[in-house]
């Protein structure tokens, strides 16, 4: 009995007790057990390590600054060569002239950028916004069209800047071709 009764004791202090096991605080979440976000235009993520970023950033293609996504819900497809690195498929509500390109969901990590455990809240969605034919149609195929039909502070320096480069690429092009012409010597002399 009494060995019994050492041994228990030996295996007791042993054995990790449930209160030293680690515990993560409140606000994180395993990011793989995320199964879906909303994220809302104007609103801000949680923050812990870095700056509060906006929920939902559009961040290029053809439609940028035609149109916001208003709220974009995300859902959790599974992991590619992690657990923790989660795919995601976002949808949103968008009339027929827009569709969403790439989408991209992004966390901060409870301890550390590579932390599966993440901050509830922190996780925002960058996304390109690409015009439909129909949306072709209507804004116009490129940013000189969408200048003429519907000028704006954005289409209107982006058709400039465009028609800068091209003319300076052209002129560099016509220097550079003409100081490399031979030149014919006089043959009087």
């Amino acid at each position: 009995m009494h060995l019994i009764s050492r041994l228990l004791a030996l295996l007791l202090a042993i054995m990790p007790s449930t209160s030293s096991a680690k515990t993560s605080p409140a606000n994180t979440v395993l990011l793989s057990r995320v199964k879906t976000l909303t994220l809302r235009h104007g609103q801000q993520t949680s923050a812990r390590r870095v700056s509060a970023i906006p929920q939902l950033t559009c961040v290029g293609g053809n439609a940028q600054g035609l149109y916001e996504v208003d709220i974009l819900r995300c859902k959790n497809a599974g992991s590619e060569y992690d657990v923790e690195d989660v795919q995601w498929t976002c949808q949103a509500a968008l009339p027929p002239e827009f569709k969403l390109g790439s989408t991209e969901v992004v966390c901060e990590g409870y301890d550390s950028a590579d932390d599966p455990y993440v901050l509830k809240g922190s996780c925002g969605a960058e996304y390109r916004l690409v015009l439909t034919e129909m949306g072709e149609e209507k804004y116009g195929r490129n940013v000189f069209e969408r200048a003429y039909k519907y000028p704006s502070g954005s289409t209107v320096r982006g058709a400039f800047a465009t028609s800068l480069f091209w003319l300076a690429f052209v002129g560099r092009s016509c220097i550079a071709q003409c100081n490399h012409r031979p030149r014919l010597n006089n043959l009087n002399q």
